[in-house]
């Protein structure tokens, strides 16, 4: 199978997140060298993992001063980007067959409340979604799957073919799972194709349709 790969340059740089010049990032997502990457090329992806962990930790603190919360969530997932400038965290509550969602979004600096709205979203899951998400739970913590996805777009041509494309812009999502016995850590791009990347790709799917949303502007 032919395999055509294509680098895309569509972000700032590799390894550095998107945090602002305004707020300085987490130690983890700070360049050791400067102008050089996070980490030798052996120790990369583990140090780009951890910058993605504690980005997603800050805007996790953020959001409670924002909208305090006690929840303690089966999956929780930190979308760390999104066009108006807020990120966005999902919580999934629940053991299955049914779950229930928040959604909350919260500035992805600091300096951004001024500008955009928190908004917040509760909800139950469809059983369109609630019933395979069972099953996906069920299976994730005995599959061999990588803590930090490949930043990697993957299509099939038609004629069998696959076109690649490296992904090197920030659009980061970081889920946390609580499998049988352990809590598991993942990062994936938004345009991921794996099994955890369809996990965020359905929750946040319904959150994205729902008009259950509340704003506030203060």
């Amino acid at each position: 199978m032919k395999t055509f790969r294509i680098l895309l340059l569509t972000g700032m740089l590799l390894g550095m997140g998107t945090a602002g010049a305004a707020e300085d990032p987490p130690e983890s997502c700070r360049p050791k060298v400067a102008g050089t990457a996070l980490a030798l090329a052996g120790d990369a992806e583990k140090a780009q993992m951890q910058c993605d962990i504690d980005r997603a930790a800050h805007l996790v603190a953020r959001s409670a001063r924002l909208q305090p919360t006690t929840l303690r969530p089966a999956i929780r997932i930190v979308d760390t980007a999104s066009p108006s400038g807020a990120a966005y965290i999902y919580d999934v509550i629940g053991a299955g067959p049914s779950f229930w969602l928040e959604a909350r979004s919260v500035p992805s600096e600091d300096n951004e409340r001024s500008r955009v709205p928190v908004c917040k979203l509760s909800m139950a899951l469809p059983d369109d979604v609630a019933k395979p998400l069972v099953g996906m739970l069920a299976t994730i913590g005995s599959m061999a799957l990588p803590a930090y996805g490949r930043r990697e777009e993957v299509t099939i041509n038609p004629d069998g073919s696959r076109r690649v494309v490296l992904l090197l812009d920030t659009h980061d999502i970081v889920t946390t799972i609580e499998t049988p016995g352990k809590v598991q850590q993942f990062s994936r791009h938004a345009k991921a194709s794996d099994d955890i990347a369809r996990i965020n790709q359905m929750i946040i799917g319904v959150a994205n349709i729902s008009d259950g949303w509340t704003c506030n502007a203060d």
